[in-house]
């Protein structure tokens, strides 16, 4: 059983606003489980197929960026507790001249991302540093 962060109740527009979120995963690893619970209306049970994990967490992180837009929130690694994920793989790529690629693999999912040329350098850097690689 994982547990999430509770979530911070607002408004009252007529949307069921989530309080809390735990999950399990499926003895045979096929399907996802959550309980999702609301502080008016109690817990809902959901179930989704480990393959469609990816997708959700694309539109997770693609509201996430709408909602830094709009809302002028964004996520700093110092004032949030990010929790460390087991990654499985990394890679880099170019997409084009300018734009680099950066895929990550992290249990079922594999999500990509796309980053200035100038970011990718600056990984690249970091890594050797911290490998005691040196830099040329």
């Amino acid at each position: 059983m994982v547990e999430i962060f509770p979530f911070r109740e607002r408004g009252s527009n007529g949307v069921r606003r989530v309080s809390y979120v735990t999950g399990d995963v499926t003895p045979d690893g096929r399907e996802l489980l959550l309980n999702v619970e609301t502080e008016r209306d109690g817990r809902i049970e959901l179930a989704f197929p480990t393959v469609d994990l990816q997708h959700l967490l694309t539109l997770l992180l693609i509201l996430g960026g709408k909602a830094a837009v709009n809302g002028r929130f964004k996520a700093f690694s110092e004032t949030y507790d990010a929790r460390a994920l087991p990654l499985h793989g990394v890679s880099l790529g170019m997409e084009s001249d300018e734009r680099g690629v950066l895929t990550i693999e992290v249990g079922a999912a594999v999500l990509s991302f796309s980053m200035p040329r100038a970011s990718m350098v600056e990984i690249g850097r970091t890594i050797l540093e911290m490998t005691g690689t040196p830099a040329g």
